[in-house]
C-alpha cells in the first residue's frame, strides 16, 4: 500500500472518526480512532508496514508539544513547579525500578536491564493522550497545569533512563554519575537549541518585516517549520528534541505583536491552520496506536511459545501497579505538603492519578530498541503496548466518575438581549427604508439567530421537545408536498425549489437530542420518495438540468409555493394544537408563532427568497449597519455591568467572524443562479 493511499485512508478514517462522534457524542474520538487503527492494522498485517520512530516523533510529536507549549500558561503552570519537578524525575525515576522490578520478578529469564527499559517506557505521562482526555473533561485549572506541565517536560527524563537501561543491558555497565550527567545535558541542550531556533526564527521575521518582504503565507511558513527545524537540530546535536520544540514553543507565543492587519490576518489564519492541523496530527497518533497495537501484539497472541494468559494477566497488573505508583507518589508529595487535608484534595490527587496515562510516545520509546534486541525479546514490545492501551482505556472510564464532562453551560440571556435590541432598532427603520427587501433579509437572519439561541437557552426537554416538533413540521411538508404534485399543483421546477427548503431544514435539526432512529427513518422516507418520484417522472428534472431547461421558477411557481406553505402550516398549526398537553404549552405557542410568523412574510413580498431559499444579505449596507448596531450593544452592555469584558470579547469575536464571513464573495450554486433569474 502505497504512501499516498495510506495518507487518503487516514483522512478518511479521521472524518469518518470524527462524524461518529458528532452522532454519537458518548463514543471518544481517540477510541474510535484506535478501533479503525486496529482494523486497518488487520489489513495491513500481511504487507510491509514499517513504523519510523525518529519520524513519528519529529513529524507528529514535534508539532504537537510545540502548539501545546505555546498555548500553554507558563506563568500558571510554574505556580506548581515543585510537584511538576517531582513527578518528572523521582515520580518516573519511581515507576521505572518498580514496574521493571516486578516485571523481573514475574519473568526471571529477562534482563534485569530490558526490565527496567519496560518501565522508562512506560513512566512519562503521555501529553497528547491527555490532552485528549482534556477535550472531554473539565479538570480544575490547578490539575489541569500541572499535568499539562508534568507532560511537557517528562519525555525528556522517561527516554534518558530507556537509553541508559538499554546502554546498561548492551554493554553490561551502569554508572549513576554518567547517567545524572545524560540526563542534564539533555534537557539543558535541548532547552538551548529551542532558545536559538526561536531566536532565529524571530530574527528572520524581523528581517522580513524590516523589507517588506512578508506575507501571510510566508508567516504561516515560519510558523510550521519552527518546530520541525527545532526537532531535527536537536536530534543532530543528540540533545532532547521534546524539551527542545517546548522552549521555541514558548518562546514563540512570548513574541510581542503588533496591532496591524498583517499580523491580525496571521494570527487569526494561524489559528485555523493549527487547529486542523492539530486534529490531524492528533487522530494520526491514535491511528498509528492501534496499527502498531496488532503488529506488536499479534505475533505474541499468535504463537504457541508464550503463554497468553500469563502475559495479558501481567499487563493488567502492571498497570495496575502504573496507577498505585503514582497514587503513593502523589499522596507522599501531599501528605508534605499538608494541603490535600481539605476534603477536595482527594479527588483532585485521584484526577492526577487517573489521568496521567500511557500513550504513542510509550510505543515509540519502546521501538527505539536495537532490531536484534527486539527479534529476541518481543514479549518487551507486547507488554508496553498492552499496559498502554489499557492505562488510556482506564482514564477514559475512570475519569468521567471523577471529573465534570467538558460541556459548555448554556447561558445566552444577555446575547438574545443584545439581538432584540438590534432588530428593534432595524425595524423602526423599516418604513424610512429605500432597500426594504434588504432590510427584511436582515431581520431574517437576526431572527433566525435568535431562534436559536432561544431554544438553546433551554433545558435540554424542552431541545428535545423542540426537535421532535421540528420533525413533525418536517413530516407535514414532506406529505403536503407530495400531496400537491399528485394533485398537480405544483410544477416540477417548484416540487424540488421545496425540496430543497426542506434539506435545510433537516440540516437544522439538532440531532444530538433526537432519536437517531427516527431522524435517519424520517430522512431515509423522504429520499426514497423523491428517488420515486424521479422514477415516475422519467428523470424529468435531471433532464432539465442537463439541458438547462424551464429552471427559473415563474411568477405562478412562487404563487404555487406560497399557496402550499399556506395550507401546510394550517396543518401544521392544527396539529400543534392537538399537542397541548402532550408537549410544554409555552413551546407549542412559540412554535405556533414563529410558524405564523413566517407566513406573514407572504404579504410582505419575497417569500420564496426569504422563506424557501432562505436567501442572506451578505455585502449590504443593512447587514453591516446590523453588525456596526450590535456591536454598540454589546459595548452598551459591558459599560453597564450587564456582561463581563471577557464575554463581550467573546461576543465581538463571534460579530468579527460573521462580518468576515458576510463581506466575502458568497457566489450561490449555479442552479440557483438559474433558478433566480428574471
Amino acid at each position: 500500500m502505497g504512501p499516498l493511499v495510506i495518507l487518503l485512508v487516514f483522512l478518511t478514517l479521521l472524518i469518518l472518526s470524527n462524524a461518529i462522534n458528532k452522532v454519537f457524542p458518548r463514543l471518544p474520538i481517540p477510541f474510535l480512532q484506535i478501533l479503525f487503527g486496529i482494523i486497518l492494522g488487520y489489513f495491513l498485517i500481511d504487507r510491509q508496514f514499517e513504523f519510523n520512530t525518529e519520524l513519528f516523533l519529529a513529524l507528529i510529536i514535534g508539532p504537537l508539544v510545540f502548539r501545546e507549549a505555546e498555548e500553554a500558561d507558563v506563568s500558571s503552570i510554574l505556580q506548581h513547579w515543585k510537584i511538576i519537578l517531582y513527578l518528572i524525575f523521582p515520580g518516573i525515576f519511581a515507576t521505572t525500578f518498580v514496574l521493571g522490578s516486578l516485571l523481573a520478578q514475574q519473568m526471571p529469564l529477562l534482563p534485569f536491564a530490558a526490565c527496567i527499559a519496560v518501565g522508562a517506557a512506560l513512566g512519562p505521562t503521555d501529553l497528547i493522550a491527555f490532552s485528549s482526555l482534556a477535550q472531554r473533561f473539565r479538570f480544575s485549572s490547578k490539575s489541569a497545569n500541572i499535568l499539562q506541565g508534568e507532560g511537557l517536560l517528562n519525555d525528556a527524563s522517561g527516554l534518558v533512563t530507556f537509553q541508559v537501561a538499554i546502554l546498561a543491558w548492551s554493554s553490561g555497565a551502569f554508572s549513576l554519575a554518567h547517567a545524572g550527567g545524560n540526563l542534564l545535558l539533555q534537557m539543558l541542550g535541548g532547552a538551548l537549541v529551542g532558545i536559538v531556533t526561536a531566536l532565529l526564527n524571530r530574527w528572520v521575521h524581523n528581517i522580513l518585516m524590516r523589507f517588506q518582504a512578508v506575507d501571510v503565507a510566508g508567516e504561516l511558513l515560519l510558523e510550521l517549520g519552527l518546530p520541525l527545524l527545532t526537532f531535527f537540530l536537536a536530534e543532530e546535536f543528540h540533545v532532547s528534541g521534546i524539551i527542545a520544540v517546548v522552549v521555541a514553543g514558548i518562546l514563540k507565543a512570548s513574541r510581542f505583536r503588533r496591532i496591524n492587519p498583517l499580523e491580525a490576518e496571521v494570527f487569526e489564519t494561524t489559528e485555523i491552520v493549527w487547529k486542523a492541523l492539530t486534529f490531524m496530527l492528533n487522530g494520526s497518533v491514535f491511528l498509528l496506536f492501534g496499527i502498531e497495537m496488532v503488529f506488536l501484539v499479534d505475533p505474541i497472541l499468535t504463537s504457541p511459545v508464550y503463554d497468553t494468559v500469563l502475559l495479558l494477566g501481567l499487563c493488567l497488573a502492571l498497570t495496575a501497579l502504573l496507577f498505585g505508583i503514582r497514587y503513593v507518589m502523589l499522596r507522599i508529595f501531599y501528605t508534605l505538603q499538608v494541603f490535600f487535608k481539605k476534603e477536595k484534595g482527594e479527588q483532585d490527587l485521584l484526577i492526577l492519578t487517573f489521568a496521567g496515562v500511557k500513550g504513542t510516545v510509550s510505543i515509540a520509546t519502546i521501538l527505539l530498541l536495537p532490531q536484534e534486541l527486539k527479534e529476541e525479546y518481543p514479549v518487551l514490545l507486547f507488554l508496553v503496548a498492552g499496559v498502554t492501551i489499557l492505562s488510556f482505556l482506564t482514564g477514559l472510564l475512570v475519569l468521567p466518575n471523577l471529573a465534570e464532562p467538558n460541556r459548555e453551560e448554556a447561558d445566552h440571556l444577555m446575547e438574545i438581549a443584545i439581538l432584540t435590541d438590534v432588530m428593534k432598532q432595524l425595524e423602526s427603520e423599516l418604513y424610512q427604508s429605500q432597500s426594504k427587501t434588504s432590510l427584511y433579509l436582515v431581520l431574517d437572519n437576526y431572527n433566525d439567530r435568535l431562534v436559536n439561541l432561544t431554544i438553546a437557552q433551554e433545558g435540554k426537554t424542552i431541545q428535545e421537545e423542540w426537535t421532535d416538533l421540528m420533525l413533525l413540521i418536517l413530516s407535514v411538508e414532506n406529505d403536503g408536498l407530495e400531496q400537491a404534485y399528485e394533485d398537480d399543483q405544483i410544477s416540477e421546477r417548484a416540487y424540488f425549489a421545496y425540496q430543497r427548503y426542506l434539506r435545510a431544514m433537516e440540516r437544522r435539526i439538532n440531532r444530538s437530542v433526537v432519536s437517531k432512529l427516527t431522524y435517519v427513518l424520517l430522512v431515509v422516507w423522504r429520499v426514497l420518495r423523491l428517488l420515486l418520484h424521479e422514477i415516475l417522472t422519467l428523470g424529468a428534472s435531471s433532464r432539465q438540468w442537463m439541458h438547462h431547461q424551464n429552471l427559473r421558477l415563474t411568477q405562478d411557481d412562487e404563487d404555487d409555493l406560497a399557496m402550499l406553505y399556506l395550507e401546510n402550516t394550517e396543518v401544521i398549526v392544527d396539529a400543534l394544537a392537538d399537542l397541548q398537553g402532550v408537549y410544554t404549552d409555552s413551546l407549542i405557542q412559540f412554535v405556533q408563532d414563529w410558524r405564523i410568523r413566517e407566513t406573514a412574510i407572504i404579504g410582505d413580498g419575497g417569500f420564496v427568497n426569504r422563506v424557501l431559499l432562505r436567501e442572506q444579505a451578505y455585502r449590504s449596507k443593512e447587514m453591516l449597519k446590523a453588525y456596526y448596531l450590535e456591536r454598540k450593544a454589546i459595548f452598551d452592555y459591558e459599560n453597564d455591568g450587564h456582561i463581563s469584558s471577557q464575554e463581550a470579547n467573546i461576543l465581538r469575536s463571534q460579530v468579527n467572524q460573521l462580518e468576515s464571513f458576510a463581506l466575502k464573495d458568497a457566489t450561490p450554486s449555479l442552479r440557483l443562479v438559474r433558478m433566480r433569474r428574471k
